[in-house]
């Protein structure tokens, strides 16, 4: 199992232990999932998610106040951000559009906090999410593995999400490298199913598209120094993800 950093392991305990006391045996299970459950993670520069299923839905208020409880500061977060994502099973099986949560609750010490309790508008991200922990989640506390907890993902809906996510990317956010890491990741798991980090999705594409070495490393360099990046450099990647995922 993947090893938790030792800068978040007092969070995570306690992040779990609120949750759990929060729904109780309807808990499926929460887990760990992004960079720092694949062994990339970065102190002071990558977000901590989790992932966390019920077996029902569960009142509004209820939910209000457990946000409340984990949002950072009431739960300091000792990196740039939580992502914190809580489903019910229902709403995964069969997997709906966009997905409903329960509660989605960021903030960190340089994200601003965030309490949501449905969405707002399309999230593709969810579909990413839920990807990401069957294939690399870590299950938290005594959370069974992901992929015997979990619903199956329809392939259909994950190149959906994949190609909105090509829309967003290529919008608001065109010049960040992190566009140019998530697209290279995507491509990957396009191509053979593997969920990766940014930091190795970047390596994988360039082993099998050598043409992308410059746009992957001017976007490593950005991310780093914390800037943008000329978007052009993306398009070519954009434009070969755009065909992978045509017609699926």
């Amino acid at each position: 199992m993947t090893p938790i950093p030792h800068q978040l392991a007092p969070y995570l305990a306690d992040l779990t232990a609120m949750v759990r006391d929060a729904v109780g045996t309807d808990l499926v299970g929460i887990w760990l999932i992004g960079s720092a459950a694949q062994e990339a993670y970065e102190h002071g520069v990558s977000d901590v998610d989790v992932f966390a299923v019920t077996r029902s839905r569960h009142p509004e208020h209820g939910r209000v106040t457990d946000g409340e409880r984990i949002v950072h500061p009431a739960l300091p977060c000792p990196t740039v951000g939580l992502e914190f994502v809580w489903y019910a099973l229902p709403d995964l099986d069969p997997l709906g559009d966009p997905v409903q949560f329960q509660l989605n609750v960021n903030g960190g010490l340089a994200r601003p906090a965030v309490i949501q309790l449905a969405p707002e508008g399309p999230n593709y991200w969810a579909v990413l999410d839920l990807a990401a922990a069957l294939r690399v989640g870590v299950p938290l506390g005594d959370s069974p593995p992901p992929e015997d907890a979990l619903p199956a993902l329809p392939d259909h809906r994950v190149a959906q999400a994949i190609r909105e996510s090509l829309a967003w990317h290529d919008g608001p956010d065109a010049g960040s490298p992190n566009r140019v890491l998530n697209l290279a990741r995507l491509r990957v798991l396009v191509e053979d199913g593997t969920w990766l980090s940014k930091q190795a999705g970047a390596a994988a594409l360039i082993a099998r598209h050598p043409e992308f070495a410059d746009a992957v490393s001017e976007a490593l360099l950005a991310r780093a120094e914390g800037r943008w990046m000329d978007p052009h450099l993306a398009d070519p990647l954009s434009s070969l993800l755009q065909a992978a995922t045509a017609g699926r």
